[in-house]
């Protein structure tokens, strides 16, 4: 069969298909005309068709039922979805708002440091030299901190060190960008110091205990120390401006049941965690440079000793 006589067959059958399909269409339609009339002037197909409808209820109510029912459960896993993704957002900037306070924290309490510091050098009437500690520390058996200013800021060795809270210690190594300083709760560091409720002057010792407590040996047995005494540098030897605070005493004990007495002070400054100091520019700085560049103080760094 050519391509010619298969093409002469398709139009045929088209041909003849199309007056029947017609003709379907005519006789529903007649046919629906005429139950249409039948319907309107026959009561009993009426009837017929209420009880069909009727019978009809049930089937509606459960369809409507499992319809509802599929669209209930399909909601309650669309707002289930929909409250876990808020509740992850929620916590998202939960978290964020943490971390924000505890930045504004930091800050506040930074602040609060500067503010201290400058009311302090106000007080000490000098151009004195702001510094921050630097982490990190070269002997964790001595109590040292290394700051970011040096000799070519005008830090010197033997220059005292102050804080926010008050004495800190004093530089024992300068280089050129940085130093180093020895914190007052050192063994090798004694500082004197004077009780700010009496006026009995001592000397306080670093005992290099952890939690940075002094010393103050050999005080009369009859002296009136007690417990909360504020203790404030004497001002002797002239390297510590007097007035400064350096402890409140913890505790006073005898020793060893002989005739002195001794008390130890918890330092006023924060010497755990250092930030910001000042390296005030004592009166006492020698005109000439007696230790070399890096050298450290002799035996025990008695500030004014």
């Amino acid at each position: 069969m050519t391509q010619e006589t298969a093409t002469l067959t398709t139009d045929r059958f088209r041909r003849r298909k199309g007056p029947a399909r017609a003709g379907q269409c005519l006789l529903i339609c007649l046919l629906s005309f005429g139950l249409l009339v039948v319907e309107a002037n026959i009561p009993a197909v009426q009837k017929v068709r209420g009880i069909g409808e009727l019978m009809l209820v049930p089937v509606q109510a459960a369809v409507r039922l499992v319809s509802g029912g599929f669209r209930g459960v399909q909601g309650y896993f669309r707002d289930q979805s929909s409250l876990m993704s808020e509740n992850q957002e929620m916590r998202t900037q939960l978290l964020r708002q943490e971390v924000d306070l505890q930045q504004m924290a930091s800050l506040k309490s930074e602040n609060e440091v500067l503010r201290s510091l400058h009311e302090l050098n106000a007080q000490l009437g000098s151009e004195n030299l702001t510094a921050e500690t630097l982490p990190g520390n070269p002997d964790p058996s001595r109590h040292r901190v290394t700051l970011n200013k040096g000799s070519r800021q005008g830090a010197y060795v033997g220059q005292p060190v102050v804080g926010s809270g008050g004495v800190v210690g004093q530089v024992t190594r300068d280089y050129l960008v940085t130093s180093e300083a020895l914190l007052i709760s050192d063994a090798s560091h004694a500082l004197p110091v004077m009780f700010e409720r009496t006026g009995l002057q001592a000397i306080a010792l670093g005992t290099g205990r952890r939690d940075h407590r002094l010393l103050l040996p050999f005080m009369p047995f009859h002296a009136d120390v007690i417990r909360g005494d504020t203790v404030v540098s004497s001002g002797a030897g002239g390297l510590f401006p007097a007035g400064l605070r350096v402890g409140v005493v913890e505790n006073v004990r005898n020793s060893s049941g002989e005739a002195f007495l001794e008390a130890f002070v918890s330092p006023s400054a924060n010497l755990e965690s250092l930030r910001q100091v000042l390296l005030l520019r004592s009166q006492a700085r020698p005109p000439g440079r007696e230790t070399a560049p890096g050298a450290e103080l002799p035996g025990a760094a008695a500030a004014g000793s």
